[in-house]
């Protein structure tokens, strides 16, 4: 069979810090759905790909920050008990539906308590309480390959110092070899955010300094390749726009297409999104997930928050939504899958057919779409994957295959830019979040510069050694990008100011603890108790290191 092209399919999974931060609706909740909805649904069809031989090659990016969540045993308990809780309001449902005599939602009621006890039993039995692992077994077996990304999903262009951006990369890749046993080499910038090198102005105390580009410290770092969206593809130049080394313009001959990789000087090889396929799937009126036969998200029964409606039509008021029919949505799932399998073998046959190359086809997303906001996202992708193998020519592939192996690269000079609106910074710098970054700029100075005047006692005595671990954990939870999105989407807005400030106030206090420390060798029994409830209570990264954030 001759070969027409690669297909590259990533899932980005990333929830923010949430245990022991509240539970709903603003929490750990979020944590618990989309573990239940998408990431044990992701592994129930790579189960399915076990048994029948296939080694789909999918590659799913876990964030840092969501690995140590599920790897925790706290969180194991906590994810049982709302399983339990889930299965336990199905009763209630069933109780109702069965007086009204409703035996229609009966059934999908049955539907549910088959799918909430599936994964029950996969998470205790099969998988034994431990997601990582099973993710791992998937990676060492060739069916997957994994990404790592900054720990807390850390905006990195906009972190206030290269130690900040390092300190984010370093205990990322940490977290990545404790939990997988090998290196990374690819990973997925949060937000595709990147800036390059050169002269940089602080866009709140408008200080100006030299920065490295966020390239050159993953590859320092032993980052092969990521992934930028196709906007910053075109809006890519000859020149650093921050005045750094030109590239010579005779020299520099390709055409802009999002279908080969490319490389920046540093020589970090970059992937780059396709638009077209990702319109597929992403656009509110077209998109596959808007069917109407689909699980409708919004709408859930007031007494459990179970789904049984369909989405029946996009601008339907709630009221009006029909009754959901998992054979109806199967049925739509084999059609959208054929559709976007022909699409792509469509695009890679033209790409080939003008340029001779086997083309790079590109298609990132949010893991969270498949299973928790798109319910039969899941079974969706396993059908394309299917489709794939019987359309002639093209191959499913890893980045980290193609980074090697590929023939044909472009050197670049990127801008800064991102995958969000304007594929600029504006979702997370603008009016409504400007306070947090005056509030995080302030606070990652006066950690830097107490470990760089304490360096030596900050390395070698316990105490202060432990008092400043936990401040870098706290710093580490605050950098997350997520906060400045949610703010921006003003989705939760008070759980999420709350969460900022507290973390903020948490390294201020600590640092202020760890001075009092250095004047009087001891800790009083109020900063003993603070500093073992934040430990408590922020119960990722323990293997954090100073020297991490030290690095000149």
């Amino acid at each position: 069979m001759e070969r027409n092209g690669y297909f590259l399919f990533i899932l980005h999974s990333h929830i923010p810090y949430v245990l022991k931060h509240g539970e709903w609706p603003h929490g750990e909740y979020w944590l618990f759905e989309a573990v239940a909805e998408t990431y044990i649904p992701l592994l129930q069809m790579l189960e399915r790909f076990k048994e029948k031989g296939v080694k789909p090659k999918i590659t799913i990016g876990l964030t840092p920050v969501l690995i140590e969540q599920l790897k925790s045993d706290y969180f194991k308990e906590k994810f049982n008990a709302y399983l339990e809780f889930k299965i336990k309001l199905l009763q209630t449902d069933k109780d109702e539906f069965e007086k009204k005599n409703q035996d229609d939602y009966m059934a999908l009621a049955f539907f549910w308590e088959k799918f909430y006890t599936d994964i029950q039993h996969l998470f205790n039995i099969t998988y034994n309480k431990d997601v990582i692992n099973r993710f791992k077994y998937f990676q060492d077996n060739g069916y997957i390959d994994i990404l790592t990304s900054a720990a807390t999903h850390g905006y990195l262009p906009l972190l206030g110092y290269d130690n900040n951006v390092r300190a984010q990369i370093r205990t990322g890749i940490d977290t990545y070899v404790r939990y997988f046993g090998r290196k990374p080499k690819g990973i997925w910038m949060p937000e595709c955010a990147y800036r390059p090198k050169g002269l940089w102005k602080n866009p709140i105390t408008e200080e100006e300094f030299i920065r490295k580009g966020v390239d050159e410290i993953l590859v320092e770092e032993g980052i092969d390749y990521t992934f930028i969206d196709s906007p910053n593809l075109e809006n890519a130049s000859l020149f650093n726009q921050y005045g750094g080394d030109s590239l010579n313009p005779l020299e520099f001959e390709y055409k802009k297409t999002p279908y080969i990789p490319y490389k920046l000087e540093s020589s970090l090889t970059l992937f780059v999104r396709d638009h077209i396929t990702g319109y597929q799937v992403w656009s509110k009126h077209y998109g596959y997930p808007g069917d109407p036969y689909y699980l409708e998200f919004h709408k859930q029964k007031d007494t459990s928050g179970i789904k049984y409606w369909r989405i029946t039509g996009a601008n339907l008021d709630l009221a009006f939504k029909e009754k959901y029919s998992p054979e109806k949505a199967e049925e739509r799932v084999e059609e959208n899958a054929k559709h976007f399998a022909e699409l792509i073998t469509e695009i890679l046959k033209k790409f080939k057919s003008e340029t001779g190359l086997n083309g790079v086809l590109v298609a990132p997303f949010d893991a969270e779409l498949f299973g928790h906001w798109w319910f039969e996202g899941p079974k969706w992708l396993e059908r394309v994957i299917e489709n794939l193998k019987i359309i002639d020519g093209i191959e499913p592939a890893t980045g980290k295959e193609i980074a090697k192996d590929y023939p044909k690269t472009e050197t670049i000079a990127l801008k800064e830019g991102s995958w969000g609106e304007n594929n600029d910074h504006s979702v997370w710098l603008n009016e409504n979040t400007k306070w947090t970054w005056e509030k995080l700029y302030k606070t990652e100075k006066s950690f830097l510069n107490f470990l760089k005047k304490h360096k030596k006692k900050a390395l070698n005595d316990h105490t202060l050694n432990k008092i400043l671990k936990e401040a870098a954990k706290s710093l580490i939870i605050a950098e997350a990008s997520d906060w400045q999105f949610l703010i921006h989407t003003q989705s939760g807005v008070d759980y999420v100011t709350e969460r900022f400030d507290k973390h903020i106030d948490e390294v201020e206090k600590l640092l202020e603890i760890a001075k009092g420390y250095l004047n009087t060798n001891e800790l009083s029994d109020k900063d003993r108790e603070f500093l073992e409830r934040v430990g408590k209570e922020n119960i990722i990264f323990n293997n954090i290191c100073l020297e991490w954030y030290m690095e000149d």
